[in-house]
């Protein structure tokens, strides 16, 4: 939980631009692009080059989303919430966005596009599930769907572009759920890996939070599991000015290191998902 305590900086000057191309804003998955390796955050972000192939769990991923956006779009409007054979189409299409002009879609080891639809109607089917019951047992005001807004962290970085799963009121709370899909269950080293994701957001929520007269910012993760019997985990882990301060430096840092050009190759176990693994590593 993060109170409106923290105060907005000013913005930044005028986007500076690396490596002759500008970049206007940061997110948190480039600063964690950056973390895991910098190699990666040039080939993306500064030289564009194409990928070579798209990881299959990014395209699942992504379409999990989109069916859960569909879910909450629902509710928004108030509409009844799709069932499972109309989530299926909309993850069925997102699907498609992400795969039909890759490459090559590069699949861990006995899963295809198959046993992977197959696994979303079963994650689908439990997470529409959870989000009924959950409307039932605790009614919330929607704030948001996918909702995109910049904000300035540091003076001296660019804006910070966040895009939220969903934005709920609920009584004195604005609580900001991320999703996650995942093998297995998180457990506390887990949830505390992901945490700056959620003060990221936390911190960009203080506006909001003012406006809407709301007392307490509520990060929240909605990790659906990828099992033959899915389940769903709502982990709130807790934040402290400790873990505000120390995403500042590592959003500091991480900038100060793309202006001076430092994209130091990091090799692990993390290249074999990488889509620019043959030009970086040479296989």
């Amino acid at each position: 939980m993060i109170g409106n305590s923290v105060n907005a900086p000013a913005p930044p000057p005028s986007p500076p631009s690396v490596a002759g191309v500008q970049i206007d804003h940061l997110s948190w998955s480039g600063i964690k692009c950056y973390t895991d390796c910098p190699r990666k955050f040039h080939y993306r972000y500064i030289a564009q080059v194409p990928a070579e192939f798209v990881p299959a769990s990014l395209a699942f991923g992504s379409a999990i989303h989109a069916a859960a956006q569909l879910c909450h779009q629902a509710r928004l409007e108030g509409q009844v919430i799709p069932d499972v054979a109309g989530l299926a189409i909309t993850y069925d299409g997102a699907w498609r966005a992400e795969t039909v002009h890759a490459p090559e879609v590069l699949y861990p080891k006995n899963e295809d596009a198959v046993s992977l639809r197959e696994m979303a109607t079963r994650m689908l089917t439990t997470y529409r599930e959870h989000v009924t019951a959950a409307a039932m047992r605790q009614p919330a005001q929607i704030i948001g769907v996918e909702h995109a807004h910049r904000f300035h962290l540091l003076s001296d970085v660019p804006s910070i572009e966040m895009r939220l799963d969903l934005l709920e009121l609920v009584g004195p709370d604005l609580i900001v759920t991320d999703i996650k899909t995942s093998r297995s269950r998180w457990n506390d080293e887990k949830a505390r890996e992901h945490l700056p994701q959620l003060v990221l957001y936390s911190v960009g929520l203080v506006p909001l939070l003012r406006d809407l007269g709301a007392k307490r910012i509520i990060p929240r993760f909605c990790v659906i599991t990828k099992a033959k019997t899915p389940a769903i985990q709502v982990l709130e882990p807790k934040a402290s000015q400790q873990d505000v301060d120390r995403l500042k430096r590592m959003t500091s840092e991480t900038w100060d290191a793309v202006q001076k050009d430092v994209f130091v190759q990091r090799e692990g176990w993390g290249c074999a998902q990488c889509p620019y693994r043959t030009r970086c590593l040479g296989r």
